[in-house]
Parts: C-alpha cells; structure tokens; sequence
C-alpha cells in the first residue's frame, strides 16, 4: 500500500513540474522587463560593460549613453541603466545630467548583489587594479557617531574602516579619467558606485542657487570634490580646487558659512593669478553673455577701502583706466540674475566673481 502511494506521488509531482517547465519556457519568450532582479516586475537584463567604459560616458550628451548600452537594459524614461561589471556585479544605476550633459552616474547594488554590498565594497577598493578604475587617490571617511573623521592614504589603511559595528562615512576615490572620479561609497551600511565630474561645473547664472543653503548639505552633493575647511566659530567653507566653465576655463571657487556655520552666505569663483589673468578678465568682461554672468547693471571703481568713487560707461572704458592706472583701484562689473547678484571683480590682488542674494 506504501508502495502504491509513493509511485502515485511521484506521478502527480512529474507532471507539476512539467507543467511548471511548460510556464517557465512561456515566460522565457516574453519581452525581459527591466525593473526586475530588486524587487520590480518582470526580468532585468544587465549590459556587461566595466567602470572604464561607465565613466567615458561622464560630460557626454546623454543619447551617448542610449547609443551605448543596449536598449533591453535601458529605462529611458526614468534615466536608469542595468549594468554588470566583469566579475559579475549587478547594479541598477541613475544618469544625472545638467540640462543633456550627463554629470553623475550612481549605481546601487541589483539582482544577485543586493545583501552583498560588503563584500562587493571591500573587493573593489582591495582590488582596484583589477576592476581598472584607475590610480588611487585617497580615502575621506567620515564616523556618525563622534563627528571625527579624516584621510586615508592608502587601501589598505581604508579597509579596516568598514566593521559590523561602524557607523562611518567612507569614500575611497579613484581618478578613472582625466576629469573623472569613481568613488566606491559605503554610507553606513548602504553601498553605492558614483562616478562623477572631478571639478565644480560652473555655470556663474545658476551657481547662486546655492546661497542661503545648508552648507553640509551642499558638501554632500559635492562630496568628491569638496573639501569643507573651518576656522573655529568663525566661520566655515567649502573648497574646489578645480572649478571649470562651459568654456573650459579653470577657477577655484569657495562656498563661504554666514556666522552661523551652517548657511551658505557668498560664493567666490577666482581667476587664476597669471600671465593670462589679465587676458582672462577682459575677455569676461567684454563677453560677459557668453560667461553667463547676468544682466550688466553698472560698471563702477573703488579705492583701497572699497568705496565707489566713480562709473564708468562700459568695459572699453575699464580697459583704459587699466592701461593708465593698472590695478591700483578695484574695477566691479555688477550683474544681476534670477538667483541674486554676480560682482565681477579686478583689483591689486584678486580676479574673482562673488556671488550673493
């Protein structure tokens, strides 16, 4: 009788699993949906490509990327890729882009690596020769818990920040390119792959958007590349040492705390001081709508308290003063955009651009 039972049993479990099979080979011949893998419907298809070729995208129009990557791993609409490194790391990753220019990719563990962000985190930055993602360049890292952080210079002093019990902020960051960065970051325990610009994108109409925010909260957005400096209860800023204008031209800019630390107050964006300095500040200010400093309210000169002591009529009219008095006196070209005001500023020892409400 216990025999006939078990024959019975498995003549009925043989045909649910050829039935399953049946439904299995069904579903294979639909369409694979991304979105699946972490939690979504349907079936994801990762694009195998490396971290070399992600950051080549970087500072590109983003239909180079639908161009790249194959359209079965593409959400367009939502500007999501599924991607897989060479040794097998799944990842849903997000373009950012500035206006079409694709500015960040962020990619987040997917499919099989999803709980392995540990392990994944700890092959890349051990390993980073084998993933190509170029020379090291140091570790900021940062404890939740006691406010301290620093520097690591190198992987193998990183590695031992990631424990059960941290509560760190660790960005490794790796210069993959000329002007990008690849920054395996592990956030608590929440891993992720940026790759990003390694210079502030200057647009001088837009950059006053980030007067009067939470200065953490800006350094976040710009963790890769800034640097926050404070100087006691006096005050507090954000650095970039390398800050980049749509023409190409390069900077450094500072993100300047009111007396509370915490507001951003003013931003300065500096020439450099060169042999082109001079060259640099009046080509802004002949061909200031192509700078996108603003609408040109006044051209005035200071003296060596900055006071205003007298208007000039146009930029020819500043380059003539130039040529007579050098930079004895402070020549500012006041422009106004939607954000608050740009001063553009010469004197004897500064070309800069400060930006405020």
């Amino acid at each position: 009788m216990k025999m006939k039972f078990i024959r019975l049993f498995c003549i009925i479990m043989s045909f649910l699993a050829m039935t399953a099979c049946s439904e299995n080979n069904q579903n294979n011949d639909e369409p694979q949906i991304p979105g699946g893998g972490d939690g979504g419907e349907g079936t994801v298809t990762y694009w195998e490509t490396t971290y070399s070729d992600l950051s080549a995208l970087i500072d590109q129009d983003i239909d180079q990327v639908w161009s790249a990557a194959p359209e079965i791993a593409a959400d367009k609409e939502n500007n999501l890729l599924y991607v897989q490194d060479q040794k097998g790391n799944q990842y849903k990753a997000t373009i950012e882009v500035d206006g079409t220019t694709v500015s960040t990719i962020k990619m987040v563990p997917a499919g099989k690596s999803v709980g392995q962000e540990s392990a994944v985190w700890t092959s890349l930055v051990s390993s980073f020769r084998d993933f190509k993602l170029g020379t090291f360049l140091g570790t900021k890292f940062k404890d939740y818990t006691s406010g301290e952080g620093g520097i690591k210079q190198t992987t193998e002093e990183t590695l031992p920040l990631l424990t059960s019990e941290a509560n760190m902020l660790i960005f490794p960051i790796f210069g993959i390119q000329k002007t990008v960065y690849c920054c395996p970051v592990m956030d608590k325990d929440q891993f992720r792959v940026e790759l990003c610009r390694n210079y502030l994108s200057l647009d001088f109409s837009t950059l006053g958007r980030y007067v009067g925010e939470n200065i953490d909260e800006v350094l976040q957005e710009y963790y890769a590349i800034g640097n926050k400096i404070l100087f006691g209860t006096a005050m507090s800023y954000i650095y970039f040492d390398s800050a980049l204008d749509h023409k190409g031209n390069s900077y450094t800019a500072y993100f300047d705390s009111d007396k509370t630390l915490e507001t951003i107050l003013e931003i300065s964006v500096y020439v450099p001081e060169d042999d082109q300095t001079i060259t640099r500040w009046k080509d802004m200010l002949q061909n200031y709508e192509s700078y996108n400093l603003g609408t040109l309210e006044e051209i005035y000169v200071t003296d060596a308290f900055g006071d205003k002591v007298q208007d000039l009529a146009d930029a020819q009219a500043a380059f003539d003063l130039y040529e007579t008095n050098g930079r004895n006196n402070g020549i500012i070209a006041r422009f106004t955009t939607a954000y608050g005001t740009n001063s553009f500023i010469l004197n004897k020892d500064y070309c800069y651009v400060i930006l405020r409400k």
